[in-house]
């Protein structure tokens, strides 16, 4: 396989407070569901379109394939909605 370990990963949260992110990917799967922690961190990777929710937006950052990923547009009552293709 082609899957490198040092890939980057898809989807990269950062949390500058208390926060739960919950990542799906194309098969239905949870590849990642926990609360951040303030400074915390986690990564997502999986079989595209990868579905991420991420509650209390407002202290998450996002990087999608290394870029930033501003949540304000997919955010609906702090709970932001978007999808990796």
């Amino acid at each position: 396989a082609s899957n490198v370990s040092d890939a980057k990963a898809m989807i990269i949260f950062s949390a500058t407070g208390e926060s739960w992110v919950k990542v799906t990917d194309a098969k239905g799967a949870v590849v990642l569901g926990r609360t951040l922690r303030t400074g915390e961190s986690a990564e997502a990777s999986g079989a595209l379109p990868l579905v991420a929710v991420v509650g209390r937006a407002d202290v998450i950052k996002v990087q999608v394939r290394g870029q930033a990923f501003g949540l304000g547009g997919v955010t609906s009552n702090n709970v932001a909605r978007f999808e990796v293709k």
